[in-house]
């Protein structure tokens, strides 16, 4: 596992949610970066979803209207598939 810096003021905002999180992903990086790749891409794209789940709920923009909320749910969504399209190597962390 790499070894980082702490944010001490990252750290006191976190929740009990985040430490699991934390803990869950240096899991995954511990057994190698393809590994943790594809953890952090499904979190991150669980996430997205959920935000625009949430958005969709409160969003008062009218049919044809231009929502910056609702497009930059879809280019984090457009960036998450970008990036899952580039790392088709399935090599792992092998030689």
């Amino acid at each position: 596992m790499t070894t980082t810096t702490v944010n001490a003021a990252a750290e006191q905002r976190m929740t009990p949610d985040d430490y699991a999180v934390t803990t869950i992903a240096a899991d995954f990086a511990d057994h190698g970066q393809a590994a943790h790749r594809a953890f952090l891409a499904g979190y991150y794209a669980e996430s997205i979803r959920l935000i625009h789940q949430a958005h969709l709920t409160d969003c008062t923009v009218a049919e044809g209207d231009v929502c910056p909320t609702c497009n930059a749910i879809r280019g984090g969504m457009v960036g998450l598939l970008a990036a899952q399209r580039t790392d088709t190597t399935g090599r792992g962390d092998r030689p």
